[in-house]
């Protein structure tokens, strides 16, 4: 039985994850990967099927790699501050945890503000966080009228502030959790309106 590091998708995630992270989508052909992996060209096509997909791969695994460490998304029988103060927390702890992740979250920004398109899917994390979303507008705790993408996008630009921006103002743990109370205390505030 192959060992995981000699599998021959394994390979190809390693090397396009290593790829990706240092060059973005667009700046990583198969042929790199291919090269990178030492196997042929097609049997990327042939366990991924195109380089979207293979990008989404890399992706994915990186989060199935942080899930190995906490669930991402809190449990709905909390209290809707505490839950958006947990998953503030993890999310932010999850990037600082995940520097590759981050880096291809940006690259992806600029690849798509080029024009270059990737496939972005929603993906299981993301359903979790819209039924979520979901579960505290049937509480009251957010606003019916509010559509729920709406609702985790802006989630996910307050813990993106918070964890991919060069904000100095939280580089000390005490900064970091009074920004993190007065960022969940301004959603609770806008998410009932």
């Amino acid at each position: 039985m192959k060992l995981p590091e000699e599998k021959t998708d394994y390979k190809i995630l390693v090397s396009a994850r290593e790829l990706f992270v240092k060059h973005g989508f667009s700046g990583t052909s198969m042929g790199k990967i291919a090269m990178k992996a030492n196997v042929n060209h097609s049997l990327i096509f042939h366990h991924f099927g195109n380089k979207q997909k293979l990008w989404q791969a890399v992706k994915d695994n990186i989060i199935e790699e942080g899930k190995k460490l906490y669930a991402h998304v809190p449990e709905t029988k909390l209290q809707f501050s505490d839950f958006l103060e947990i998953l503030i927390k993890r999310a932010t702890d999850f990037y600082k945890n995940n520097p590759d992740i981050v880096r291809m979250i940006n690259w992806q920004r600029v690849d798509i503000a080029a024009g270059d398109i990737i496939g972005l899917n929603l993906s299981p994390e993301s359903k979790e966080w819209l039924e979520a979303c979901k579960h505290y507008q049937t509480t009251g705790d957010i606003n019916k009228k509010h559509k729920p993408e709406y609702v985790v996008t802006m989630i996910l630009a307050v813990i993106s502030s918070l964890s991919m921006d060069p904000n100095n103002f939280v580089n000390d743990s005490k900064a970091k959790e009074e920004y993190t109370d007065f960022c969940v205390s301004t959603l609770l505030s806008a998410l009932k309106v």
